[in-house]
Formats: C-alpha cells, sequence, structure tokens
C-alpha cells in the first residue's frame, strides 16, 4: 500500500500541473513490487545478451591488446562491463518507480515522469518521451484492462513508439502508457468508469487544447 505522505507528496507534485478551474479527484502511486516480473525477465535477457556476447569482445580485446602489449583495454572493458550492470541493477527498479505519479481530474487522466510496458522485452522499465501524458475523456473511455501476469493489471489509455538502434538497423517499439502497477486497479477503474462515462467529449477536448 502507498503511504499518507507520498500521497500528499504526489498531490503537490501534480497540482501546480492543473488548469486553475481543473479539479482534482483522485492521485496515487504505482507499486515498486508490482514490476518485479518485468524487471527480472529483462535482467534475465541481458545476462543471456551478455553471455553470448562478452566472450566474443574479450577475444577480440584480447589479441588486440597481446600485438599492443598492453592490458589496459581489457581492463577499461570489464570495468564497463560491471558499471553498466551496476547502473541497470534490479535493486534501482523502485526509486525509478518511486518518481511517478498517476492522477485523475474532473477533465482528464495524467501520467507524471512515468513509465511504460515495453513490447519488446529491450527495456524493463521504458522512460516516456512525454514527462506529463495527458489523456481525454475519449481516450480513457476506450482504456484497456490488461492483466500482465497473477497479481497484477494495467489501465492502458495509449502508447509511444520508441526506436532501438541494433547494428542490423532499427527495431520499432510501441510502449504501452497508462496507469501501471496499481494496488487499488478495481477502484481506480471504477472510478473512471462513474466519471467520464457522461462526460461530454467535445467540452474536454477544447479544455486540453
Amino acid at each position: 500500500m502507498i503511504d499518507r505522505h507520498r500521497l500528499e507528496a504526489a498531490k503537490r507534485i501534480i497540482e501546480p500541473r492543473l488548469s486553475p478551474d481543473e479539479k482534482l479527484i483522485w492521485v496515487g502511486r504505482p507499486d515498486p513490487e508490482k514490476f518485479f516480473t518485468e524487471v527480472a525477465r529483462a535482467c534475465l535477457l541481458q545476462l543471456a545478451l551478455a553471455a553470448l556476447l562478452v566472450p566474443v569482445f574479450l577475444f577480440v580485446i584480447f589479441r588486440f591488446s597481446v600485438v599492443e602489449g598492453t592490458v589496459i583495454p581489457i581492463i577499461l572493458f570489464a570495468g564497463g562491463v560491471i558499471g553498466f550492470f551496476l547502473i541497470s541493477a534490479p535493486w534501482r527498479y523502485p526509486e525509478r518507480v518511486s518518481q511517478t505519479v498517476y492522477a485523475v481530474t474532473d477533465r482528464r487522466a495524467l501520467v507524471h515522469e512515468g513509465v511504460g510496458w515495453s513490447l519488446l522485452w529491450l527495456d524493463a522499465l521504458p522512460n516516456l518521451y512525454n514527462p506529463l501524458c495527458s489523456f481525454d475523456a475519449r481516450q480513457i473511455r476506450a482504456r484497456r484492462r490488461i492483466e500482465r501476469y497473477q497479481g497484477r493489471v494495467d489501465l492502458l489509455f495509449g502508447g509511444e513508439g520508441h526506436n532501438y538502434f541494433t547494428g542490423k538497423g532499427q527495431i520499432r517499439d510501441w510502449v504501452q502508457v497508462g496507469f501501471l502497477g496499481l494496488t487499488d486497479v478495481d477502484e481506480v477503474d471504477a472510478l473512471l468508469e462513474k466519471h467520464f462515462a457522461n462526460v461530454d467529449v467535445e467540452t474536454a477536448s477544447q479544455f486540453l487544447r
């Protein structure tokens, strides 16, 4: 559960981003524990790729070091690999998730500093390009409930196209955006249904312009 102190902090973050005549109805944060599965999955994928690529790189660098008569490239490479796994380690993900704030107003749904769901598993917690994603009544009505795995249901309002560049070209990923990893997802879903079922779409769209 999200404690009251964190919810008050989330409210202070969101309120300055609202319009003067906009009313805040609900504010919440994701539960970091709900993201463990995809973080573990991404880490396993990274480890598998490292197991395939690191020996090849070490062999090439070792051959280069023997020719040049120095072991500095090997040391630099080993340090880089260790540094990468320290930076992307699983124990860092609760800190990233704790930055996210979700909100519902009388006109829209907001995702502040959110993370998305990568359909390609290339990134456990892909950062969103837009630091404040806003979804109007039409998008809220068209939301999707997706059960990721047992104990986690996400509410999706839209997405972002992300590009990943590889040695063989560019990979396109559609990152899903919405209220991810909520503990009270059923209550929030019911709130959205109750409030936006009869909200005039044209009025809401004019409000967001």
